[in-house]
């Protein structure tokens, strides 16, 4: 069954089950006020007749003057008990009213009236035995017919008005749920396209404020990123396959020409070894580079309490003991929650790009105020139209092109921030070098 047709059917459920709720307590309120009234008027008439000092005189001139009344009337079925017990008059409604030890008791010794019923022929009458001063008793009865034909009409229009009630709450509840289910049904439908073809340019249109409305737009924004995530991966793959060629090419040519020499001087061996060397290191470094970019691996790392300035500490220390670079350290004591493995990452991806265009000899600076994080080098610095593109993975200057590097190192950089909701920047340096850096939210000092 589709969510449609249930929510249709759970709405006309709960219309029905609160109708007949709302109905059976208005039919039994009903039937309480009816018996009540025709109670109330069995007593009165009972109080009417023992007012009467003599009732068979006042019943023969009641009948000899052709009153419909006559003590009993035609609503009414009464009874005069002697104080023998015995009946001594019976005016009204034909019925014979039961005369029990009860009533004999009142006759003969008075006493408080008794409210009682009793059947006849299948028909229930309400009935009040009432001591009468001076006679005996008197028992007044009515019948419950008309009341219980009454009930039995309002119960079946009760019915009726319940099923009609249900009826139009499952039309709209239909329309309603029509109306619910028509974006979890794209949802669906496109959510099975995307499985069967693995196109991902489908989205919900939809204007809804309400929880499905939110449904459709996180939908919409998780398949932009999947969209978003699959060109990443195949711009990542191409871009692989073009770096990857380059060291792999001159690899092969190397060693093809170790292959086919027969005699070569050992100065142009070492040569050759030395070139496939450098190319198997540049090529190891490359493909570790495109290992943690495409398996993010630093995202398995928990955040914790990352005292910032000492990450960088550790960084460029270790920076310093690899290159033999003297470098310019103003840390401000600051931290922040983060990942302190991929925050050490950057900062020397910063540092690895600084020492490759600085000048040997000149010194590298790093800075750490106010949460932002900078790394400045006195190279040619980066121009200004190429500033945002060299975060892009495999980007280099035309400078660089024909310098060492898998042109990853500040793709990781970014990315590594972006990871931490900060963003990146380059700026130029004082004398014409390079400021590049991030900044990071959230970062406390002190």
């Amino acid at each position: 069954m589709t969510l449609r047709w249930r929510l249709a059917l759970v709405l006309a459920a709960s219309v029905f089950f609160a109708f007949f709720v709302a109905s059976g307590a208005a039919f039994v309120a009903t039937q309480g006020i009816l018996l009540r009234s025709l109670e109330n008027a069995i007593v009165d008439r009972a109080a009417t007749i023992t007012a009467i000092e003599n009732p068979f005189i006042a019943q023969r001139s009641l009948a000899r003057d052709g009153a419909p009344e006559a003590l009993g009337g035609d609503q009414f079925a009464v009874q005069v008990i002697n104080r023998r017990g015995q009946s001594a008059l019976e005016v009204g409604l034909d019925v014979e009213i039961p005369i029990e030890n009860r009533d004999q008791a009142i006759a003969q010794l008075g006493g408080s009236a008794v409210r009682w019923s009793f059947q006849e022929d299948g028909v229930r009458y309400l009935a009040v035995t009432a001591p009468y001063p001076g006679v005996g008793a008197v028992q007044v009865a009515g019948s419950t017919a008309r009341i219980d034909a009454n009930l039995t009409a309002l119960q079946g229009n009760l019915w009726r008005f319940g099923l009609i009630a249900a009826a139009v709450a499952a039309v709209v509840g239909a329309a309603i749920a029509t109306r619910i289910a028509k974006p979890i049904g794209e949802l669906t439908e496109i959510s099975e396209e995307i499985t069967s073809t693995g196109r991902l340019d489908r989205q919900i249109e939809t204007e809804r404020d309400d929880e499905i409305g939110r449904l459709a737009r996180s939908f919409n924004r998780m398949v932009r990123s999947l969209a978003l995530s699959r060109e990443q991966q195949h711009r990542l793959v191409q871009d692989a396959s073009h770096e990857l060629r380059t060291p792999l090419t001159s690899l092969r040519t190397n060693v093809e020409v170790l292959r086919r020499a027969k005699t070569i001087e050992a100065e142009e061996r070492d040569q050759l070894l030395g070139d496939i060397n450098a190319e198997l290191v540049e090529l190891s470094e490359l493909v570790g580079e495109l290992v943690e970019l495409a398996t993010d691996q630093h995202t398995a790392e928990v955040a914790e309490r990352v005292q910032l300035h000492e990450v960088m500490a550790g960084a460029v220390d270790r920076f310093s003991r690899r290159h033999g670079r003297a470098v310019d350290v103003d840390l401000q004591p600051s931290h922040l929650m983060g990942r302190p493995g991929m925050l050490d990452r950057a900062v020397t991806n910063l540092l690895e790009n600084a020492h490759k265009w600085g000048p040997i000899g000149s010194p590298i600076e790093v800075r750490l105020l106010d949460g932002t994080v900078s790394v400045t080098d006195h190279g040619p610095g980066i121009p200004a139209e190429e500033r945002d593109r060299v975060w892009n993975r495999f980007y280099r200057t035309d400078d660089a092109r024909t310098m060492q590097g898998s042109g990853l190192g500040l793709a990781i950089v970014r990315h590594i921030v972006e990871t931490h909701a900060g963003s990146v920047f380059v700026d130029e340096g004082e004398d014409g070098g390079a400021v590049v850096g991030f900044r990071l939210p959230g970062v406390t000092q002190g």
